[in-house]
């Protein structure tokens, strides 16, 4: 059953009069091309999945990407459509939710939502529906399911590999490692034993959002940490309220005690730093880049959303449209797997320089060492063009 399903006819009005007085391409007056969306609000039980404001971030990238794309001719010359239904942050409501927006509304491609189990899921349902249907995934990934899903978020070895690169040996010692309980999470502990953990002190696994946990409560093994004389913090918790660790840490006094290493964070979790507080993520996307183009791209996001935050969130769902659009006039159709087909090697040219799909169908993209400081996120080093690290064949 899908909650809060909306349909959103997503055309900006300044983009729709700048496009209209400039003489846009006509769209062909034939059926939208309708595009779903899966975003988690709550769960079965009404547990909130807690991953504002990034909600609203993939909103706001989708939205942006089809205005635009709306405002130059549509897709195929078809007027596209953007479908959201919440996922209920589990797979099988979330495959139920994408089968309910193909089979009711008419959708013909996918953007996967925020919970990583449900790629697995979809595609067994999809198979088993005999639905021919694209599907892009466009959050963080922890770079090691290979079906037919499209990848154009980062994964963790590409935030970790970089990290590295620019810290050095130094953020190697002493370590502690946080993550969350699932699955892919913990793959993303194997990962960091493999790549980081040659001095580890320990490594905890956190809740998620289930009812009867406390999500985003880390006191507990920030003192763990401390008692065990660890320097490097490494945080690879994807969900927004991973900011609690730092600000836990400072409020029971051991803020100081440790470098911050977040194998992903935003903006937003910048704004919640306390005073003093100094972390180092590596993440696709940097608001405060000064290229001409992501100042661009930042100008036009904050137009359509009408405030200032834009993260990598948003960037990554933006560039799944603009795939879309690509591949399916590649393909000279909507059809799944010709639309896949031509999204295999594709390169695609985005505000932050050439995103290309390759092996496991996972992309090869810059990434921006960044530090952040309280209301701050800010530029280090970019790397041109990181590979996945997939192990995919």
């Amino acid at each position: 059953m899908i909650n809060r399903r909306e349909v959103l006819t997503a055309m900006g009005a300044g983009l729709g009069a700048a496009a209209l007085a400039r003489g846009f391409p006509a769209i062909a007056q034939s059926r939208p091309l309708r595009i779903g969306a899966l975003i988690s609000q709550a769960d079965a039980q009404g547990q909130d999945e807690m991953i504002q404001p990034y909600d609203q971030q993939m909103k706001l990238g989708l939205e942006l990407a089809v205005a635009e794309v709306n405002a130059a001719g549509g897709i195929l010359q078809r007027r596209v459509e953007l479908l959201i239904a919440d996922d209920d942050g589990s797979p099988a409501p979330g495959a139920a939710a994408a089968l309910a927006m193909i089979k009711d509304q008419g959708a013909e491609a996918l953007v996967s939502g925020f919970i990583l189990a449900i790629r697995s899921y979809m595609d067994r349902t999809l198979q088993r529906e005999n639905l021919n249907i694209p599907v892009i995934h466009a959050c963080q990934t922890e770079g090691t399911y290979c079906g037919r899903v499209v990848h154009l978020g980062s994964t963790t070895i590409q935030a970790i590999t970089t990290l590295l690169q620019h810290l050095g040996a130094d953020s190697r010692q002493r370590t502690f490692h946080m993550s969350d309980w699932t699955p892919s999470q913990r793959t993303v502990s194997r990962q960091f034993s493999n790549m980081v953990q040659g001095a580890a002190t320990g490594v905890v696994l956190v809740t998620t959002p289930v009812t009867g946990n406390s999500p985003g409560e880390y006191r507990g093994a920030v003192r763990w940490a401390r008692e065990l004389d660890a320097k490097n913090l490494w945080i690879s918790i994807p969900r927004p309220y991973a900011v609690n660790v730092v600000k836990q840490a400072y409020e029971i006094g051991a803020g100081s005690s440790f470098n911050y290493h977040f194998v992903d964070f935003s903006e937003w979790q910048a704004s919640q730093l306390p005073e003093g507080a100094t972390i180092w993520t590596s993440v696709p996307f940097v608001a405060s880049d000064d290229s001409p183009a992501v100042r661009d791209f930042v100008a036009r996001a904050r137009r359509h959303a009408g405030n200032d935050l834009v993260t990598h969130v948003a960037f990554t769902h933006y560039n799944a449209i603009h795939a879309f659009k690509l591949a399916m006039e590649k393909a000279g159709t909507t059809a799944g797997d010709k639309v896949m087909a031509a999204l295999d090697g594709m390169q695609l040219n985005t505000a932050t320089g050439p995103v290309t799909l390759g092996r496991g169908r996972y992309a090869t993209m810059p990434m921006y060492v960044a530090r952040g400081t309280r209301g701050k996120l800010e530029v280090v080093r970019k790397f041109d063009a990181v590979a996945t690290g997939t192990t995919c064949a």
